[in-house]
């Protein structure tokens, strides 16, 4: 199958991408700079220089292809999250994004599914009550308006069938974790030093998910008949907050964690704040039930603890490699 992929460099495209090469895929990958060229090509992707928000030239790139994936996007460092402004070019590879890639899709007439991953802060907190996306409503903060919006685009596709089968899925993501994510190293880094520095109630549940499980759900709703829709990628069993500082300070050989006081994650997360702090006890049921999708980690109990053994085994190697 001939598949397309926005945002192949990022955290979650340098996952799935080989995956999808060794599963027999021919993937073009959009470049928006050269030095990501290599890196394409490492991964066996076929770079693709074109403009996101020109659909003229998407349409001429798109003829020919089955699948996309839309995985751009451009988070700001951890002390800029705070500021609105940051979030803007995010927020314009999301909306503008997806939508150019829907109008291009429909003009090139040979793509069946669109791909998003999307995020589960969307959900007002609700204490201990389950949450998903078929049966609750979303409570929009300003710097998630963008993947709404993204999620709308990937409906009207997938409504847009009229004698061509079409499919249009967004999965809505916890908060990744795993060796490969920099911002999960940057809280265990905080661990370490025995702070806890995760926003919200230690009472409120915190969503969350392997990050090797977050992609293998994306390369399973191209494999697999999924259905058009938005569905839940969170691990098995939701932990509080405070269950999660636990998990952590164990991990890491203490007992417990200094919680970062909230008025100091406030100043530090800014806009942000408002969704991260949530209280969000999602289910990953209904993703579950439409496909053969398991989480390799059931939990942030066993996940932080793989991640610290993770960067265990790589030091001896760097190690090796500064003696050689």
């Amino acid at each position: 199958m001939n598949v397309f992929v926005t945002g192949a460099t990022g955290v979650i495209g340098r996952a799935l991408v080989p995956q999808l090469v060794a599963a027999g895929h021919t993937v073009a990958a959009l470049s928006r700079a050269p030095r990501n060229t290599e890196l394409l090509d490492r991964m066996g992707a076929h770079p693709v220089a074109t403009n996101l928000f020109d659909v003229d030239a998407l349409t001429q790139v798109l003829t020919g292809q089955a699948a996309i994936f839309h995985l751009a996007t451009k988070i700001p460092p951890t002390m800029q999250m705070g500021r609105r402004a940051a979030w803007l070019e995010n927020d314009r590879l999301r909306r503008d994004g997806a939508r150019s890639l829907v109008a291009a899709a429909l003009a090139a007439g040979t793509v069946q599914t669109i791909i998003y991953p999307s995020f589960d802060f969307l959900y007002p907190s609700s204490g201990s009550a389950w949450l998903d996306a078929q049966t609750t409503s979303i409570d929009q903060a300003p710097t998630l308006i963008s993947t709404v919006d993204a999620e709308e685009a990937v409906a009207r596709f997938a409504a847009s069938d009229r004698g061509t089968p079409r499919r249009g899925i967004a999965l809505r993501m916890g908060m990744f974790y795993g060796p490969e994510s920099p911002s999960s190293l940057e809280v265990l880094g905080y661990a370490r030093r025995g702070i806890g520095a995760l926003p919200g109630a230690r009472s409120g549940y915190l969503p969350m998910i392997w990050l090797q499980d977050a992609v293998r759900a994306l390369f399973i709703a191209l494999a697999e008949p999924v259905p058009s829709g938005v569905y839940d990628i969170v691990d098995d069993e939701p932990m509080t907050r405070a269950e999660v500082f636990t998990a952590m300070a164990h991990a890491v050989g203490r007992k417990r964690l200094l919680i970062m006081p909230d008025v100091v994650m406030r100043l530090l997360l800014g806009a942000k704040y408002a969704d991260m702090s949530r209280g969000l006890r999602i289910s990953n049921r209904r993703f579950k039930a439409v496909s053969t999708w398991q989480p390799q980690i059931p939990n942030a109990r066993s996940g932080w603890q793989r991640l610290v053994e993770a960067g265990q085994a790589r030091q001896p190697l760097q190690r090796s490699a500064v003696q050689r």
